[in-house]
C-alpha cells in the first residue's frame, strides 16, 4: 500500500462522522426543497449503447459564482490512466467551464509526445503534437487557462521504470527520484521545456509530492544535509529555472512541506505557491490551521484542492459524489475562514481528479462517468455553498430529463444521471449493470463457499454434493453468463466512443475477467459434481490425517 493509499484512508477513516453529517444536512435540505422533496427515482437505463440526447438550450443557471470565491478554479485532467479522446476532452472542456472552471491542470506523465533525448518516456499511445495542439485550443475555446503538470521529484516511475534513467532512482524503488543526482533536475526541466514550448502557459505544476525516500542513497548521504533540506533545494532549483525560462508562476503540492521548518520554507518564498491537498470532509483535521498559517505568513499566494474522483479508493468504479461536494465545501470553508482571520491569500482552488494512485496501479474511476461528480463539485467550489439550486443546475449542465432526481444524500454516486445526456452517460448506464452483476456473482460466490453446505471446498474436494442444490446455483450461473456476454459487448461499444482501444482492453481485463473467470470457476465445478450419479459410502476417502 503506497503512502498515498495510508493517507487516504486515514482521510476516510477520520472523516467518517463528518460525512455523515454532511449527508444529513443534504437529506434536511433535499427533502425541504420543492425541487428535491420527492424520493429519488432511479431511471431503468434504456438498452442502447448510443449516448442520449434530451438537450436544453438556452436554460440559465440559477444561481452565480460567488463574490468571495477565488478567481481561479482549476480541474485536474490526468492523462496518466484512461486517457479520453479529443472530442471527448473537448465536450467536457466547455461543460467545466459552464460549471465554474477557469482552468484546466493537465498532467500529461507519458501521453505527452516528449522527443530527442525524452523520446521514451512517452507511452507508445500517447497523444500527438496536433492533438496536443487540438487540446489546447479545447480549453482556450472553452475560456479555459491551460496549466501544465510535471513531477519534479516524486512519481516518476513512468520514467525512473525503464533503464535509461534507472540511475536516477534514489533507493531501489523506481517511485522517487535522486535531489542529490544533477540529471534528475537535467530531466524534469528537459521536459517542461518540451511542455512550454508546445503549449506555452503562465502557470506551471511541479508536482513535488509524496518523496519519502529521501536521503537514503549515498550521494544524498554525502552531503551531510536534513532530508527536507535536499527536498527543498532541488524543488528551488527547478522553480527557479522555470521561472527565469519561461517567467510562469510555480505551483508544488504542500504535503512535503507540512513538517518543514519555518526557515526551510522562507527557502521557497517567491518561488513556488503551496496546493494544500486533503480529501476528506473533515480537512482541518489533516492540515490543521497552524499550518495554513505558517503558510500564510511565508507564501503570497496558496491554493487548495479538494477533489472530484480518484480519492476514495485505488479500485474504485464511481466517484462517491457526496464525499466529494462535502470535501470541496469544506475547503471553501476553511478558505473563507483564513482568509478573515490569518490572512491567508488564497488564490485559487484546483479539483483533483486522479485516473491512477501512481504509475504502477490499475484504473480507479474513469473521467466520463464521473462527470456528474466534476460538476457538482466545481458548482459548489464556485458558488460556496451546496443548495438545492445548486443541484438543479447540475441537473441542467447535465442535460437531465424532468423525471431524474439528483440528490447525492441519498444516491451519492449519482447513479441517476446514467438516464441524461451529458458526455460519459451510457458509460454510466454500463457501469450500473456492471456493478450489479459484481455484487450479485460476489453474492452467489459468498453463499456457496461461506454459507452454504454444497459447494464448499470440501464438497468439491471429495466430489460430494447434492445435485438439486447445485442445479438452483446453476440457475443464477446461467443468467450470469449471460449477463456478462452483454457486458463484453457493452464494453467495445461504449467505451471505445470516450476511449482508446488500450484502455478499453485494460478495463476490461481489471474488471470483466475476474468476474468471468470466477463463472468459469463455478460453472466447470458444478458440472463435475452433476456428473455423478452414485457416491461412496462415508467416511469419504482422502480425510486429512488428523481426523484418522
Amino acid at each position: 500500500m503506497t503512502a498515498k493509499c495510508r493517507r487516504r484512508r486515514l482521510g476516510l477513516v477520520m472523516g467518517a462522522l463528518t460525512v455523515a453529517g454532511v449527508v444529513a444536512v443534504l437529506w434536511l435540505v433535499s427533502n425541504a426543497s420543492p425541487i428535491l422533496k420527492n424520493p429519488i427515482f432511479l431511471v431503468t437505463p434504456r438498452q442502447s449503447h448510443l449516448p442520449r440526447v434530451y438537450h436544453t438550450p438556452g436554460v440559465e443557471l440559477h444561481t452565480e459564482v460567488g463574490t468571495e470565491m477565488p478567481s481561479d478554479r482549476l480541474w485536474h485532467l490526468d492523462l496518466k490512466g484512461g486517457a479520453p479522446r479529443i472530442k471527448v476532452i473537448e465536450g467536457i472542456m466547455m461543460l467545466a467551464a459552464r460549471a465554474g472552471a477557469t482552468g484546466v491542470l493537465l498532467e500529461w506523465e507519458d501521453m505527452f509526445p516528449f522527443s530527442g533525448a525524452l523520446a521514451n518516456l512517452s507511452a507508445r499511445n500517447a497523444y500527438t503534437h496536433e492533438e496536443v495542439k487540438h487540446i489546447a485550443t479545447a480549453a482556450k475555446t472553452a475560456g479555459l487557462t491551460m496549466v501544465h503538470l510535471m513531477q519534479s521529484l516524486g512519481h516518476l516511475e513512468y520514467a525512473l521504470k525503464l533503464p535509461q534513467w534507472v540511475m536516477l532512482r534514489e533507493g531501489e524503488s523506481p517511485a522517487e527520484a535522486c535531489p542529490s543526482h544533477p540529471g534528475t533536475a537535467r530531466l524534469v526541466i528537459e521536459a517542461v521545456n518540451q511542455l512550454m514550448e508546445a503549449v506555452p502557459t503562465s502557470i506551471i505544476h511541479i508536482g513535488a509530492d509524496e518523496v519519502f525516500t529521501l536521503a537514503q542513497c549515498k550521494r544524498c548521504q554525502a552531503r551531510e544535509q536534513a532530508p527536507l533540506r535536499l527536498y527543498v533545494d532541488h524543488v528551488a532549483h527547478v522553480a527557479q529555472h522555470v521561472k527565469s525560462r519561461w517567467g510562469v508562476r510555480v505551483l508544488v503540492w504542500d504535503d512535503m512541506l507540512r513538517h518543514a521548518p519555518s526557515y526551510l520554507l522562507h527557502s521557497l518564498a517567491g518561488l513556488v505557491e503551496p496546493t494544500v491537498w486533503a480529501y476528506g470532509p473533515d480537512v482541518s483535521r489533516m492540515v490543521p490551521p497552524y499550518i495554513l498559517r505558517t503558510y500564510s505568513a511565508v507564501f503570497p499566494r496558496v491554493w487548495l484542492a479538494p477533489a472530484f474522483k480518484g480519492a476514495t479508493g485505488p479500485l474504485a468504479i464511481m466517484p462517491d459524489a457526496a464525499r466529494h461536494a462535502a470535501n470541496t465545501l469544506a475547503w471553501v470553508q476553511v478558505g473563507q475562514r483564513m482568509k478573515h482571520y490569518a490572512n491567508l491569500n488564497v488564490a485559487g482552488i484546483v479539483i483533483t481528479g486522479w485516473s491512477r494512485y501512481d504509475h504502477f496501479a490499475v484504473l480507479c474511476e474513469l473521467l466520463p462517468p464521473s462527470t456528474p461528480s466534476l460538476v457538482v463539485t466545481l458548482l459548489t467550489a464556485s458558488r460556496g455553498f451546496m443548495t438545492p439550486a445548486t443541484l438543479h443546475d447540475a441537473h441542467t449542465l447535465l442535460d437531465c430529463p424532468p423525471h431524474v432526481m439528483l440528490d447525492p444524500a441519498r444516491d451519492p454516486h449519482l447513479w441517476a444521471a446514467r438516464d441524461c445526456a451529458f458526455p460519459g452517460a451510457n458509460m454510466v448506464s454500463f457501469l450500473h449493470r456492471y456493478v450489479r452483476l459484481r455484487d450479485d456473482v460476489k453474492t452467489l460466490q459468498r453463499e456457496a463457499e461461506e454459507r452454504g453446505g454444497w459447494l464448499t471446498a470440501y464438497n468439491i474436494r471429495h466430489n460430494f454434493s447434492s445435485p438439486n442444490r447445485v442445479r438452483e446455483y446453476m440457475t443464477n450461473l446461467r443468467s450470469f453468463i449471460s449477463a456478462l456476454k452483454d457486458l463484453h459487448g457493452e464494453a467495445e461499444a461504449v467505451l471505445t466512443q470516450y476511449h482508446n482501444t488500450a484502455t478499453v482492453e485494460e478495463w476490461t481485463e481489471q474488471h470483466l475477467l475476474p468476474l468471468n473467470l470466477t463463472l468459469s470457476k463455478f460453472t466447470s465445478v458444478s458440472a463435475t459434481l452433476l456428473s455423478h450419479k452414485t457416491w461412496p459410502r462415508r467416511p469419504l476417502e482422502g480425510r486429512p490425517s488428523s481426523a484418522t
